[in-house]
C-alpha cells in the first residue's frame, strides 16, 4: 500500500480512516456468525468451529470407538483442520465482499514484510502531517505574534 503524503488530505484521510473501520466491525460482527464444517470420510465423526471456539462442536458416531485410539485422534485432528479450513475460506470470502478492490486486512497479515512496510508508510505519513501541522501553527503564531510556552 502506497501513500502519496504530498497530496494528502487529512478530512479525506479521517474519511477513509473512519470508512475502514466500520468495515472492519461489520466484518467482525459477520464472523462472529459463520461455522466451519467437516465430516470424516466414513461419516462417523463431524466437527465444527467457529472463530470464538476451534473446536465448538465434535460428534463421535459411536461406531467410530472400534477405531484405534490413534486412528481415532488422526481422525479428529484431520477432520478438524478441514473444518477449519471450511471456515477460512468463508472469512476469506467475507473479507473480500467487505474491502473489494481496497487493501484486504487479512492479505497483509498474510505477508509480513508487506505488512512491515504498510505500517511504516502509515506512520510516515503521520509524521509528516504531523510535522506539517506543527510547521503551519508555528507559522500562525508568528503572523498573529502570539508566542505560547510549551516548556511545562
Amino acid at each position: 500500500m502506497d501513500f502519496d503524503i504530498s497530496n494528502l488530505d487529512p478530512a479525506q484521510a479521517l474519511r477513509q480512516s473512519e470508512e475502514r473501520m466500520k468495515a472492519l466491525s461489520a466484518v467482525r460482527a459477520k464472523m462472529a456468525d459463520l461455522e466451519g464444517r467437516a465430516e470424516s470420510a466414513d461419516g462417523r465423526i463431524r466437527v465444527t468451529c467457529n472463530v470464538r471456539d476451534p473446536l465448538a462442536e465434535i460428534h463421535i458416531d459411536p461406531r467410530a470407538m472400534r477405531m484405534s485410539s490413534q486412528e481415532l485422534a488422526e481422525t479428529i485432528r484431520e477432520t478438524a483442520r478441514r473444518a477449519r479450513e471450511h471456515l477460512n475460506e468463508q472469512v476469506e470470502e467475507l473479507t473480500a465482499q467487505q474491502f473489494g478492490d481496497t487493501v484486504n486486512p487479512l492479505d497483509l497479515l498474510k505477508d509480513p514484510e508487506r505488512l512491515k512496510e504498510s505500517l511504516s508508510d502509515m506512520q510516515n505519513m503521520f509524521a509528516k502531517a504531523s510535522s506539517d501541522a506543527q510547521t503551519m501553527l508555528d507559522q500562525l503564531q508568528r503572523q498573529l505574534g502570539i508566542r505560547i510556552d510549551t516548556s511545562r
